[in-house]
């Protein structure tokens, strides 16, 4: 399996392509050959003892002053902008030896680079997997032209010559849907906040279990608050929540959630007794990809204890901060499906809101405040504030226009970006005094619902317990 990436190379080709042929990476060392290594370095020969640097119309000992001497013939800059360009093809460990991983790399530049760039091939050895570096030139030197980096340069040159050297070579390729992630959806997903993906295949997966036909899986989704499109006439199965501003494939969430897929897997439900659906469905329901995680060293606790009384009280959280700080776990517990389903649904509106709320938890611990009354005379005093700086910068913009403009740019743009803060700020406030009262109503309701499913059960518990010890 060979993962490919490229970087562009801005003024330091020079150190690219040296770093690229460091013998310390591109050579296995011994005892006996950690000598001749230290006597190579000290006399300065750059190729003598590597074993896996190649050049490609170029000799890789001289290809920085060849790659120049290009860039001079055609007339391109020879110290800005893009000067080379730095691809990386890293392997899976153990999956293939330097000889072979080499020569895959000596033939991606055959088949890729070498009919119009100049370009050396470095294997480096001293990590668990072996990768090639590959260094190219950003001018070509049969017409001049500069080398594209785009989408289709990288997805169907690079990547697609680098997956196809890997198939006839038997080594493993990483195969995809041919559907990404957009850039919103992959920094909620990091940041750990709700995604509209993420809360529909959850509801599809709901749906599923609580249905016992294709109907009743549309009817479930439209209980939910969804608009579902589907039939002959449709050619994808869409949905859309009444909350949403677009409709969403369910192809694109999931493989396994087409309307052929989910059609097929409700008439396999319905051939099988009652008894056995409920097992049909925990084994063909669709997991959710987890990522294997990172094995780390176990860390060395060391534990103090101290003795003495602190020189200071720790107050507990009230009001505002405590009810926020409860609503916002709970709607990522809910989001994660760490709660019952009453509970999940009672919050599960909400899910998009989630960054609003956590902005208003942050405010409200900020600036410490538990109460509305605190709330309000915050308020006033940022709209005090933000009044006393727009009559200054309006001010300012006045003196501006009568004498030299560079005289109050700088206290303009102060005035300007604090302003934008004091405005955000007192939209968040507007907000906490809106949504306060629905955020405790829904703490205390969400209370319920989870000693609800607690107690029921305890009794499911009891009486397992108890047709147990009657048995036996």
């Amino acid at each position: 399996m060979a993962i490919t990436k490229i970087l562009p190379v801005r003024g330091q080709l020079k150190g690219c392509l040296d770093y690229a042929a460091n013998p310390q990476k591109t050579e296995y060392l011994n005892t006996a050959d950690m000598q001749r290594l230290m006597n190579y370095t000290q006399n300065g020969d750059k190729t003598e003892h590597q074993l896996y640097v190649s050049g490609f119309n170029c000799d890789p000992q001289n290809a920085y002053y060849l790659m120049q001497a290009t860039k001079r013939r055609w007339g391109k800059p020879l110290d800005s902008g893009n000067v080379g360009y730095h691809i990386i093809q890293s392997f899976k460990p153990s999956e293939a030896t330097p000889d072979q991983v080499h020569e895959i790399g000596c033939e991606f530049a055959r088949r890729f680079l070498a009919d119009r760039f100049e370009c050396t091939v470095s294997t480096h050895l001293d990590k668990g997997h072996l990768h090639n570096h590959i260094v190219v030139n950003s001018v070509s030197f049969m017409d001049g032209r500069m080398f594209r980096n785009d989408f289709t340069t990288y997805y169907k040159g690079i990547r697609a010559v680098s997956d196809e050297l890997c198939r006839e070579n038997r080594l493993s390729v990483v195969e995809t849907d041919g559907h990404g992630k957009s850039y919103g959806e992959w920094k909620h997903e990091k940041e750990g906040s709700p995604t509209l993906r993420g809360m529909v295949k959850t509801d599809v997966e709901v749906a599923m279990t609580a249905a016992d036909s294709f109907a009743g899986f549309v009817a479930e989704l439209q209980k939910m608050g969804y608009a579902v499109k589907y039939g002959p006439k449709t050619a994808h199965m869409t949905v859309r929540h009444k909350e949403a501003q677009k409709n969403i494939r369910l192809d694109k969430v999931s493989t396994h959630f087409s309307e052929d897929s989910l059609r097929r897997y409700f008439r396999e439900l319905q051939t099988l007794p009652p008894e056995m659906q409920q097992e049909y469905k925990q084994q063909t329901a669709p997991e959710p990809p987890r990522r294997k995680p990172k094995e780390q060293p176990v860390p060395v606790r060391r534990r103090a204890r101290y003795r003495d009384k602190l020189n200071y009280k720790c107050r507990k959280i009230t009001g505002f901060m405590a009810c926020y700080y409860r609503y916002c776990a709970l709607l990522r517990k809910a989001y994660k499906g760490k709660v019952g389903k009453r509970c999940y649904y009672l919050l599960r509106d909400d899910f998009l809101k989630y960054n609003r709320y956590r902005r208003q938890c942050d405010l409200l611990w900020e600036r410490q405040i538990t109460t509305l009354d605190e709330l309000l005379t915050y308020k006033e005093n940022l709209q005090t504030e933000y009044d006393s700086l727009t009559a200054q910068r309006k001010a300012l913009y006045r003196w501006k226009n009568k004498t030299s403009p560079a005289d109050y740019s700088g206290q303009i743009q102060a005035l300007t970006a604090r302003i934008r803060e004091l405005r955000r700020e007192i939209a968040t406030c507007a907000d906490i005094e809106m949504d306060c009262e629905m955020v405790q109503d829904k703490v205390q309701r969400a209370k319920q619902p989870e000693k609800a499913e607690l107690r029921v059960a305890e009794n499911t518990h009891y009486n397992h317990v108890c047709a147990y010890g009657s048995h036996h």
